[in-house]
């Protein structure tokens, strides 16, 4: 299948002018943009208040896990469970549409909450830089541990016990989700919602603390360390994104034979992908972030296809690739 090949630059090839239209940039300014929105969103709905003389929305009526987890009352009494609105309806029809062709790009675009994971992280990776006394200790944290910025090429080396519990903790998402489905439908209500630090977040002007601003404050401290926590091991927005990006025509393919061993790939990414041993990155915590193709130095070892059925892609043709040095 023939496709258009877009050459991205390596940072240091690249203008100034360049930089302000880098494909990084722009998701960066997507995700302050639709932050920003839910910020006013929550200011206003804060101090006009609910029995104001105007009638605001709350930036909980934007969020499109609010229209799964009352997809189950619309359907088979025509309403809405308690906190939701037609309008999370909505939001998640457009989300499951814009997920089959675009994959994860909800989460690494648009979701304010895991900009906040994301942001936080990158602070903390400026300040190790920075200050030589917490980047040691991070340092000496991490070999602790047993992390390892990336697997070895050949996947020879056995994983370390932190690699096997990340592996086997990104499945706590779906029993997450999966009870979710279960108590709202048998009790009727967002039984989520005590505990969900998204929510946490929202209402924090509030002053109202309980389970999920615990829940929110574990996330927060742990994106120092890791990022995305709360992306990686307990979304259930996420759950369904990645089940529902495994539909999408579109993918991340790898050209071994282009690839030079670099693994930017896979140290670059921020939900731990093994990017540089893969061939289809079709992973279901893939946020389609695009910093992997962003920070490959070999052109056509890394992009974004577009894969029909029954019309097998073109080896070397990727639609957005980087540009060779």
């Amino acid at each position: 299948m023939a496709t258009e090949t877009i050459h991205l630059k390596s940072k240091k090839q690249r203008s100034w002018r360049e930089r302000l239209t880098n494909i990084q940039t722009l998701r960066r300014v997507s995700q302050v943009g639709f932050a920003l929105f839910i910020l006013y969103t929550v200011v206003v709905h804060t101090l006009v208040g609910e029995g104001g003389d105007t009638i605001t929305a709350s930036a909980e009526a934007y969020c499109p896990f609010g229209g799964f987890e009352t997809l189950y009352r619309y359907i088979t009494s025509g309403g809405t469970i308690q906190h939701t609105h037609l309008s999370n309806l909505v939001v998640f029809v457009a989300l499951l549409v814009t997920t089959v062709f675009t994959r994860g790009a909800f989460c690494g675009w648009v979701c304010p909450f895991g900009a906040i994971q994301e942001w936080l992280h990158r602070g903390s990776l400026w300040l190790q830089k920075r200050v030589p006394p917490f980047g040691r200790a991070m340092k000496t944290l991490r070999a602790k541990a047993g992390v390892r910025p990336f697997k070895p090429l050949g996947g020879a080396a056995q994983p370390t016990l932190i690699e096997r519990i990340d592996h086997y903790a990104r499945y706590f998402r779906y029993l997450v989700l999966a009870w979710i489905v279960w108590g709202t439908i048998y009790y009727g209500y967002m039984v989520f919602r005590d505990v969900d630090p998204y929510a946490a977040l929202l209402t924090v002007a509030e002053m109202s603390f309980g389970l999920g601003s615990l829940v929110l404050l574990v996330v927060l401290i742990g994106s120092v360390f890791v990022e995305r926590p709360w992306c990686r091991y307990a979304c259930p927005l996420g759950a369904v994104v990645g089940v529902v990006s495994q539909v999408s025509p579109v993918r991340l393919q790898r050209e071994g034979a282009a690839c030079n061993g670099c693994n930017l790939c896979t140290k670059k990414c921020p939900v731990g992908i093994d990017v540089a041993t893969a061939t289809d990155i079709t992973d279901t915590n893939c946020i389609m972030c695009l910093e992997c193709v962003d920070n490959c130095p070999a052109a056509g070892a890394l992009g974004v296809r577009l894969v029909l059925p029954g019309i097998k892609a073109t080896p070397g043709e990727p639609t957005i690739t980087p540009a060779a040095k």
